[in-house]
């Protein structure tokens, strides 16, 4: 059984995936090769023993940055994506310490190409491979096999939540053998806490999960103890848990553990730069190609209007930090705008500003508020201070959209909540977004909003 043999599994996951390397890096060099009609090998001189040494060592490079983002962490409850994450996390730190040391020993473009070749050929073996090997094992789970036996240990509110995830994820392999200091009818029941010792000794129980309440939890060291001595792993679901569902997780604080109510991707630093790196990219590209339609739609307005071009106003950003939005001035000069949002067909816009809201160009001047890093291009739209003072005391987890940088578009946008809709459905619509955040959902936002955004025939 894999679970029984995990070590040598794992030993020959590193193996294949240290041939995989090679040979892919090997396969990189002939394509590249063939197409430059170049062999840099033959240039440099480079002999056979030089070209092996270069090989392992490469090889060994991938394994060892695998091993620093977690590639080779078993664990059944992780999901696909984020191995495929992982795998693209090492292989790009590979790739851009093998294109430095090039750069450092001028080494000829053909050598950095065929590098480029092999960082994607080189993923796309990693991850086609494990994703059949992922499949394979869930065959075998669904099957009976490779299957892992968990005991529940108590009772409290999540414990019927949990069974039914158990149960009904089948291609996981999970099994639960009963419960054992409490009772649930939809479990065979095992005794009582006292017994816990007994039943390991004559049982194979892979993980024991404790469902921690007030009234058990005197309980809860004595079991731990119990488990360590027979080598369960275990697991604990407290009853805090059934209240704030997945959103809560355990987080580290200089070595402390703590439970954190809300998960919020963002707080990662990886996540945090991949999404500063897209709005720095996207933005500048963006001021640049529409430099010309953004100098048109000023002229415009200047020589239709008495006022600035730009308008500007406070909004409340990130951590409730208060900034200036810019947008096209799209409405009389007047005080009010401070203090009355803006409807359809409102009578304060003018000719311009009625069709520059119409297709949200009136939005563009905000790419500058992104690219200084006040807004970011996808996320919960800004209010001012004067509406958020206002929410914040009649709506449910209203501040908690502060929790990241506002955008310029958002989930709840392209869903059909722009300008004065329900503000209640928007913050659902938001922390949605904050909970599940990644950047193919933020990519997926900004491909929606030129779709059904800037063509939206309700839009204002």
């Amino acid at each position: 059984m894999i679970r029984q043999n995990q070590k040598a599994f794992n030993a020959i996951q590193r193996v294949i995936d240290f041939i995989g390397v090679v040979l892919m890096l090997y396969a990189s060099y002939l394509v590249c090769r063939i197409f430059q009609n170049f062999d840099f090998i033959l240039l440099f001189g480079w002999s056979s023993e030089l070209v092996f040494f270069l090989l392992v060592s490469i090889a060994l490079l991938h394994l060892f940055f695998f091993g620093v983002f977690h590639v080779y962490r078993k664990d059944r409850n992780t999901g696909f994506v984020l191995s495929v994450i992982n795998i693209w996390k090492a292989n790009l730190c590979s790739y851009l310490l093998l294109m430095l040391s090039s750069q450092f020993c001028s080494i000829l473009l053909e050598v950095q190409v065929t590098l480029t070749v092999f960082l994607f050929a080189n993923t796309v073996l990693q991850t086609s491979y494990r994703y059949l090997l992922r499949l394979a094992l869930q065959w075998f789970r669904k099957k009976g096999y490779n299957r892992k036996y968990i005991l529940i240990l108590g009772k409290n509110q999540g414990t019927e939540l949990f069974v039914e995830k158990v149960r009904g994820n089948v291609k996981l392999g999970y099994e639960i053998l009963g419960i054992m200091g409490g009772v649930d009818q939809t479990l065979p029941y095992l005794g009582e806490f006292s017994q816990l010792k007994s039943y390991l000794q004559t049982h194979i129980v892979d993980e024991v999960t404790f469902m921690q309440t007030e009234r058990n939890r005197e309980r809860l060291k004595e079991s731990i103890n119990i488990c360590e001595e027979y080598g369960v792993k275990m697991t604990i679901l407290p009853d805090v848990f059934s209240v704030f569902g997945n959103r809560a997780y355990i987080s580290d604080f200089d070595g402390t553990p703590i439970l954190n109510l809300r998960k919020i991707p963002l707080d990662h630093w990886w996540n945090y730069y991949q999404k500063r790196t897209l709005d720095i990219i996207v933005s500048s590209i963006c001021l640049i190609v529409l430099s010309p339609i953004i100098l048109l739609i000023a002229l415009l307005i200047k020589a239709t209007s008495n006022g600035p071009v730009i308008f500007h106003q406070e909004r409340v950003g990130l951590n409730r930090r208060v900034f200036q939005m810019y947008k096209f001035r799209t409405m009389r000069v007047e005080t009010e705008a401070d203090l009355r949002m803006a409807t359809k067909n409102d009578e304060r816009c003018t000719a311009v500003g009625r069709y520059l809201r119409r297709y949200s160009l009136d939005e563009l001047p905000q790419l500058w508020n992104t690219l200084k890093g006040d807004m970011s291009l996808v996320g919960p739209r800004p209010e001012i201070p004067y509406y958020v003072e206002q929410f914040r005391e009649i709506i449910p987890s209203y501040m908690m959209k502060h929790y990241v940088k506002p955008g310029m578009t958002g989930w709840a946008q392209i869903h059909g909540l722009r300008g004065n809709t329900s503000i209640p459905k928007r913050i659902r619509y938001d922390m949605e977004y904050i909970e599940n955040w990644s950047l193919l959902l933020d990519l997926k936002i900004l491909i929606l909003t030129v779709v059904h955004g800037i063509f939206n025939k309700n839009a204002y």
